[in-house]
């Protein structure tokens, strides 16, 4: 499987019981749509590895213990700590695209309908008045404020973000760019 055909969808916060389960923060609203999850794929020094899982048993609604068929021990499990989990995209729920969390979105391409591919999102915001998609872009960075009106739709299966950004909104942050005087 094509590590780019998946999608991160949990990371492993710690070791759950004696027997090498694993509690996962999951990246989703919806838990129920995963349950009948055959295999995940796991993050290990920069390479997806695919883990068969024996058990998927709800912790909270954002959250799942899971245990692994090859991993039955404490010991066995530690390493797996901090861990990214990814799925592959044709397993992603339908109904969960709507509700991707930002952190499933982090290397999404910014697709415009005006002015085309334009970055990849490396970050995002969550504030009290307004979110914010941070997008790299010509070695800046942009703040995209999400708002229906700008940010129309997320397209998992291509991994774009699709926006309509406001006329100059970029240019504000590459003239910012420009203007900072060099050190000395």
């Amino acid at each position: 499987m094509n590590p780019a055909d998946n999608i991160l969808w949990g990371n492993i916060i710690k070791v759950h019981g004696v027997k090498g389960e694993v509690l996962v923060q999951v990246f989703s609203d919806d838990l129920t749509d995963y349950e009948t999850l055959e295999s995940v794929f796991v993050e290990i020094k920069q390479k997806q590895i695919p883990f068969f899982l024996s058990t998927f048993n709800f912790a909270t609604q954002k959250r799942c213990i899971l245990s692994f068929e090859d991993v039955t021990t404490v010991e066995q499990a530690k390493p797996l700590v901090g861990a990214d989990i990814y799925i592959p995209v044709s397993k992603m729920a339908e109904a969960d695209e709507s509700r991707l969390s930002y952190q499933a979105i982090i290397g999404f391409e910014v697709m415009d309908t005006i002015q085309g591919k334009l970055g990849v999102i490396s970050n995002f915001f969550q504030k009290t008045g307004q979110d914010l998609l941070m997008m790299d872009y010509q070695d800046a960075e942009i703040l995209i404020p999400v708002t229906e009106e700008i940010v129309h739709s997320v397209d998992v299966k291509t991994k774009q973000v699709i926006t309509t950004l406001p006329e100059g909104l970029i240019e504000i942050y590459l003239n910012e760019d420009a203007s900072e005087p060099d050190a000395d």
